[in-house]
């Protein structure tokens, strides 16, 4: 388990569930202090320690209308974690956040309900933008196009970084930065 010392006390991490060697967890680094661990769905269900946050970014999908084993890791994680951040744009994410016992903090392009909306989204140049919106606001993000644009990496970060209390303002100035 990683955990840094913060003024005499261990600070749980922030695991980022998926595949691995995705941008998410590079971008959390910037956006919050304290450590971040990437953990696949098997990682996760042997995974002893809490978390401040489990992100989780994608599911395998199951055969039936039940919780994937992947998604049954990440449950069993979430129970030892403040907040789950998921994206409601995935059938499974849907269920699995509908499911949640816990405090769960969503995301996606363009459904309303989540917690943390992408809304006019577009490439500019070597750009990815759009519209963060949020309860209450509503701020542009302007980040690195890059290879690949990756919107969902980039709304998963900034998600989690608003479920563990980093104010807006802050969090999209880190990403564009």
């Amino acid at each position: 388990m990683t955990t840094v010392k913060k003024q005499g006390t261990i600070e749980a991490p922030v695991a980022v569930v998926g595949r691995g060697g995705t941008l998410t967890a590079g971008l959390l680094r910037k956006l919050l202090p304290g450590p971040v661990v990437e953990l696949t769905p098997c990682q996760a269900a042997l995974y002893e320690g809490n978390c401040r946050a489990v992100v989780v970014e994608n599911f395998d999908h199951p055969a039936r209308q039940t919780l994937s084993g992947c998604a049954a890791a990440r449950w069993e994680l979430s129970k030892r974690s403040c907040v789950t951040v998921v994206g409601l744009d995935d059938p499974e994410g849907r269920r699995f956040a509908g499911a949640m016992p816990g405090m769960v903090y969503a995301y996606s392009d363009g459904k309303s309900q989540a917690d943390l909306t992408a809304k006019n989204v577009r490439l500019k140049g070597e750009r990815l933008e759009f519209e963060a919106l949020t309860r209450g606001e509503l701020m542009r993000v302007r980040v690195p196009a890059g290879e690949r644009p990756r919107l969902y990496d980039h709304l998963a970060a900034l998600a989690g970084a608003l479920a563990l209390g980093v104010p807006l303002t802050d969090a999209v100035a880190r990403l564009s930065g």
